[in-house]
């Protein structure tokens, strides 16, 4: 089985960090490093096929045909459990944008998790962003170059300004101006959704937003 060269992955992880591959309809947030488990707006995400042989995982990136190891290095390795609690198992393998970094003797040393789906597919390329994408039944907000979009079935896209408020390694609070005039409150935990595929995801934030008066809840991850 070949191994991709340290160069190439560190390029593929540097590619993956500007821009992730969103799912359908889901967004999340992440949060600044304190320990192993928190993911910086500046880390490296990984973006590919997770693949279960015996007890070995294997990551390939995406648009690669190259294969490297995974070292899980979360507390108590915590993102092989959650992917194993999504459907990762020998012969069904997952999409995983991950945290974490490459090393010289072809291994991906897996720090923390991002977004995860059994529809092992790789998403296509999004443009740099940075940013936070949060989603629930009927509504998606996406947060790209200081404008948050609230986007709702059968109604018309709802836009405005926004400003991050306070944040730690477990939450994120953002205020929206503009049209939306609204609070956006992201925590650090699972949050389980369902793609448009009908295939269960995972992402590592839980998203709350006001507005007008009424609460919309969903998943959310960095975008």
């Amino acid at each position: 089985m070949p191994f991709l060269r340290h160069t190439l992955l560190s390029l593929c992880l540097a590619a993956a960090t500007s821009g992730l591959a969103a799912a359908d309809n889901t967004a999340a947030p992440t949060a600044p490093a304190a320990d192993s488990r928190a993911a910086t707006a500046a880390g490296k995400v990984a973006r590919g096929l997770i693949l279960q042989s015996q007890e070995r995982l294997i990551f390939t990136p995406c648009r690669d045909r190259n294969y490297v190891n995974i070292e899980d290095l979360s507390p108590n390795a915590e993102v092989t459990t959650q992917l194993k609690a999504l459907g990762l198992a020998e012969g069904t393998p997952i999409y995983a944008e991950v945290f974490g970094e490459a090393e010289g003797n072809g291994i991906l040393r897996m720090r923390a998790l991002n977004f995860a789906s059994l529809d092992a597919r790789c998403y296509a390329p999004r443009r740099s962003t940075g940013e936070w994408r949060a989603a629930g039944k009927d509504w998606s907000l996406t947060l790209f170059e200081n404008q948050g979009t609230l986007q709702q079935s059968n109604q018309p896209d709802v836009s405005g300004e926004y400003a991050v408020n306070a944040q730690d390694d477990n939450s994120v609070n953002i205020a929206l101006g503009g049209q939306l005039n609204a609070p956006l409150r992201l925590k650090r935990q699972n949050c389980r959704s369902t793609g448009d595929s009908g295939k269960p995801r995972l992402q590592a934030w839980h998203a709350e937003l006001t507005v007008n008066g009424k609460k919309y809840e969903g998943c959310a991850w960095r975008q």
